[in-house]
């Protein structure tokens, strides 16, 4: 009999999970793949094979299930992940391969939380240029740019590591760390740095929700950016939700 495929496009601390806990579930009987961006540049340390790089697109993507010969997919990539949602969703439908999303529920304002959800990275700009007040920026260094024409914003920019280059921004500052941190740690940084404004997106989790309670102890308004569209597949919010699904889908 063939060994079935299974393949895990990463993106969040749950893929890890979910591959350790594959590893253990099937062992032999299941070869195992875990697909990383690599755009942060960090990867962990997994008992199974590991990918970095893109794909190429959909029709690379296909041709990579294709030729490793891959029987079930995962898409446990980031909630922001949008294209690569969408590409995988259309190879999978391509090739007839079984599909299932391992997602974070997204996070929900409590009583005391100031939040203004905006749909996209674009109307979160024009509220900062609105509300010009000192900005705590935590939403990766791929859609910086975005941000960098707002000249009378002083910005404090969080990244996972130091950036290769200058950011093109007039006022700001970085502060380099990589999740989890404590609502202490967040609160701390928000009084030394006399922040006012976070902008975040709605990642859910619990790795980095400590800046959201933060914002809320220290009475920081919130602008949340919403999740884009999901593609129309089962939405599971565990690791052991997923091995089961997994398990009734053939392997």
């Amino acid at each position: 009999m063939s060994v079935k495929k299974l393949l895990i496009l990463g993106g969040t601390g749950d893929a890890a999970l979910l591959a350790k806990r594959a590893v253990d579930f099937w062992g032999p009987d299941l070869d195992i793949i875990v697909s990383y961006a690599g755009v942060t540049g960090h990867q962990p340390d997994l008992p199974c094979q590991l990918r970095v790089g893109g794909f190429g697109g959909v029709e690379g993507l296909v041709s990579y299930l294709e030729e490793e010969g891959i029987t079930h997919m995962v898409d446990a990539t980031h909630p922001f992940a949008e294209k690569m949602s969408q590409h995988a969703f259309i190879a999978a439908n391509k090739l007839k391969l079984p599909l299932v999303v391992l997602w974070r529920e997204p996070w929900m304002p409590a009583p005391k939380d100031k939040w203004l959800e905006v749909g996209n990275m674009k109307e979160a700009v024009e509220q900062v240029e609105r509300l010009g007040s000192k900005t705590f920026l935590t939403i990766g260094i791929k859609e910086l740019s975005a941000f960098a024409e707002l000249d009378e914003v002083d910005f404090v920019i969080r990244l996972v590591s130091e950036p290769k280059e200058e950011l093109a921004f007039k006022k700001y500052e970085t502060v380099i760390g990589r999740p989890p941190f404590s609502v202490e740690e967040e609160r701390q940084l928000i009084r030394d740095k006399n922040i006012r404004l976070l902008v975040t997106k709605n990642s859910g989790g619990t790795a980095t929700k400590a800046k959201i309670e933060a914002a809320r102890e220290e009475n920081v308004a919130v602008i949340m950016i919403n999740r884009p569209p999901q593609e129309p597949l089962e939405y599971l919010s565990s690791p052991a939700q997923v091995l089961e699904w997994l398990r009734t889908h053939g392997l």
